[in-house]
């Protein structure tokens, strides 16, 4: 049976028409990385190619940075910014412009056929901390006012490189979608004195439908409101509204979690494309339009979009996405039950 499902944040819909869709199995694609070698050398972010990009840093396997050829993460502008180090203006008059001054970075991890789901823990540790510290040191540029980081597996999912990269996009605005979360999570306060992502994890482990994995600090679901099959969700279960601000123990769990997620995906659907986003708090400044109680309100989290569908005429027109798996399906074949 279809059903139009509301996003408790965004209030934006969704349909869920089962009717139109497969067994969950029967949405692998292809794998992003069959017959991927372990070393390429016309790879451009491979180890020996490094003269061929300038670096920001390298960081060794241990966390220090390093000049020489032991690193395991490697941070280089992106040759094809989307960003500039134009002069900064702004301009309102009929039309609104702001200049896309800003930071366009690429977060690149060392092994060319290992995607994320198949690294280490450690390594997946290493480059949440290098998320971290980049957040950290870009928002000390009274210009920047926000940082996306994002992944992007599989030439459908948007990537041009095959090597495992991560990529880090530091924005004079806030972008919309960071905006109506914040503004969602502020309304769902003002009516509940509670916060929206708190209550999705209460509500959320206690129906367990949509459950995919539950550790000491974080909670795994796919969305209620999933916007294609497999849209999956990290939250933390202690309220903070800062990626950056994790504790050591939470740090290490998102590791493990952010791996076990992926690697269900990886095997479930065999190496799908797909992207994943960290949604966290615009830099604290007088100058921005979030006020700190807003920031009282907000939830980080993590969304994980598997590219198994596409949208079609109805979603372009409504901005309604026709969702054929609906969650609880999803849910439980991710728990292989």
């Amino acid at each position: 049976m279809s059903e139009f499902r509301q996003n408790p944040i965004t209030r934006n819909w969704v349909l869920i028409a089962p009717s139109r869709g497969k067994r969950p199995d029967e949405y692998k694609t292809y794998s992003v990385m069959f017959g991927v070698p372990e070393v390429d050398p016309k790879c451009v972010f491979c180890p020996g190619n490094e003269a061929a990009n300038v670096d920001i840093l390298r960081v060794r396997a241990d966390g220090r940075p390093t000049k020489g050829d032991d690193w395991e993460i490697r941070i280089i502008p992106n040759k094809f910014a989307a960003l500039d180090h134009s002069a900064t203006y702004r301009h309102k008059e009929f039309y609104i412009s702001h200049s896309g001054d800003g930071e366009h970075e690429v977060i690149i991890t060392r092994q060319h056929n290992e995607p994320v789901a198949l690294q280490s823990i450690a390594v997946v540790e290493l480059s949440i901390r290098t998320f971290i510290e980049r957040i950290k040191t870009l928002y000390e540029n009274p210009e920047l006012a926000y940082v996306q980081i994002f992944h992007n597996h599989g030439r459908d999912a948007g990537a041009s490189i095959i090597h495992p990269h991560y990529q880090l996009l530091a924005t004079p605005i806030v972008p919309p979608h960071i905006h109506s979360e914040i503004l969602g999570c502020y309304h769902y306060y003002l009516t509940h004195k509670t916060c929206v992502y708190c209550d999705i994890i209460k509500e959320e482990l206690a129906v367990k439908d949509r459950v995919v994995y539950e550790s000491e600090h974080f909670v795994v679901i796919s969305a209620y409101a999933s916007r294609s099959p497999f849209e999956t969700w990290i939250l933390p279960k202690r309220h903070g509204a800062r990626f950056e601000e994790m504790s050591e123990d939470e740090i290490k769990h998102l590791s493990f979690v952010l791996k076990v997620t992926l690697g269900q995906l990886y095997t479930k659907l065999s190496d799908p494309p797909l992207n994943f986003y960290i949604h966290t708090m615009p830099a604290r400044r007088s100058q921005n339009m979030h006020s700190a109680y807003e920031e009282k309100e907000f939830h980080w989290h993590l969304t994980i979009f598997p590219r198994i569908t596409i949208w079609a005429g109805f979603e372009y027109a409504t901005g309604i996405p026709v969702n054929p798996m609906p969650p609880e399906v999803t849910a439980k074949f991710l728990r292989g039950e």
